[in-house]
């Protein structure tokens, strides 16, 4: 790599869409947001949402990330934390909208019940950046969907009992509790519910009731179904999984701005997985490298240069083993749903010695590229040439430990120049 690119640094080239800039991953449950998505997921939530404005090379947003992961674990269901990479030219425009000029800068969106839930008034959040103190201040926020009820006579947001059982326009869930205050697990719940049905808590309710209910220990949930009177009891663990699994079964579908759920997709009846391609191509032409590499939707292009010398027995043999490695290395991806796409060029190619010239890369064979054509940024190969130490250098790529590279040219393999026959001279007859 040329000093030049020493200091030009991108955020981690992302191998798959699961990847949040090598910040976060699907295994988190941190959310990740862009242009496309923000207006539904922040402002047409019925949730309270934290958003982290950051970018993938600042140091602080990667010493924030472990903490900002641990509070969004903690507040799953409960509270919605995203993250948007303002480093990409995509969400560029909403960082802009929301004056971010800093990394990493958090923002609360506080839930609306005004009746229209886009309207938030975001608040900046200049708390410490820890886990335990990210979550102390959203606690606090917490929007309260849970309708009170009561034995005594309504009154204002609290309800009589009778009166709650006699509404069959909507499914009604119902907790009965001994404490005095929602827990933050069940104000999640029925924030989740706030469009498909009721969710409502009695605290201390009376002997008699219990025994209306039949209910013989506490904490106790039932539903009463639409059109319904009577009640249908729970009888599963008190967590919210399994929970929002029995209230869907009651509620209303989701839809419309603002709902928490989807509603289940059918299963496909014996959808085919995607058949495995053993070969690993080589890159001879311009048409070949756009069909396997730059047309392609989604993933990173791995392009290993080789030398290949159909004449000398050791050259080919060294080629059909390193092409081994790249089969393998391509079948483990395929394996793990990552889409990175495997292939190779011959070094002994002028063309290809130019193409790797065009990154700047070492010309050691046999080399490693990674190129994302799509957010147009490299990661140059270091490593063991070998399955594990491609695997390494992949992952290394995949979470952001490895330095990617923006290029701005267009990537192109030239065509080959025809042969021209030599017209030679003729041959003077003469002493």
């Amino acid at each position: 790599m040329k000093q030049s690119l020493t200091s030009i640094a991108l955020g981690a080239l992302l191998l798959s869409q699961s990847v949040i800039a090598g910040l976060y991953s699907s295994a988190d449950k941190v959310i990740e947001l862009t242009t496309q998505n923000f207006q539904a997921e922040v402002m047409d939530s019925d949730h309270l949402v934290m958003v982290e404005f950051y970018a993938p090379w600042c140091g602080h947003c990667k010493n924030l990330t472990p903490h900002y992961k641990a509070a969004a674990k903690n507040l799953h269901g409960i509270v919605k934390l995203g993250a948007i990479d303002c480093d990409d030219d995509k969400n560029k425009p909403i960082c802009g909208q929301y004056g971010i000029q800093g990394f990493p800068t958090i923002k609360v969106f506080p839930s609306s019940r005004t009746g229209k839930s886009s309207v938030k008034y975001p608040q900046d959040y200049q708390g410490e950046r820890s886990g335990k103190a990210i979550v102390d201040h959203l606690v606090k926020m917490i929007p309260n969907d849970i309708q009170l009820v009561t034995s005594n006579p309504t009154s204002g947001k609290i309800t009589n009992i009778d009166e709650f059982t006699d509404a069959e326009d909507s499914a009604r869930a119902l907790l009965f509790t001994k404490k005095t205050t929602s827990s933050n697990m069940y104000k999640g719940l029925a924030t989740d519910m706030r469009r498909r049905m009721v969710v409502a808590e009695m605290r201390n309710p009376s002997s008699e009731i219990l025994k209306k209910y039949n209910i013989d220990s506490l904490p106790a949930l039932v539903v009463f179904p639409k059109g319904k009177k009577t009640h249908v009891a729970y009888s599963g663990e008190l967590k919210r999984e399994p929970l929002s699994d029995f209230f869907s079964q009651y509620a209303e579908p989701a839809k419309g701005p603002g709902s928490s759920q989807k509603p289940k997709k059918e299963k496909k009846a014996e959808e085919a997985p995607t058949p495995f391609d053993p070969k690993v191509h080589q890159i001879e032409d311009q048409a070949e490298f756009k069909k396997q590499c730059l047309d392609k939707s989604v993933g990173s292009c791995a392009i290993a240069f080789l030398v290949l010398e159909p004449e000398f027995e050791e050259s080919v043999k060294m080629h059909d083993e390193n092409l081994e490695i790249l089969g393998q290395v391509k079948k483990a991806a395929h394996d793990a749903k990552t889409p990175v796409h495997v292939m190779w060029m011959n070094a002994l190619d002028k063309r290809v010695v130019d193409f790797m010239n065009l990154f700047q890369i070492s010309s050691d064979i046999p080399g490693l590229l990674l190129v994302n054509p799509n957010r147009k940024a490299f990661v140059p190969f270091m490593g063991r040439f070998d399955v594990e130490g491609i695997q390494e250098w992949l992952s290394d790529s995949n979470t952001g430990r490895s330095r990617a590279f923006p290029y701005t040219f267009d990537v192109s393999l030239a065509e080959k120049k025809a042969l021209k026959a030599e017209s030679s001279a003729p041959v003077k007859d003469e002493l």
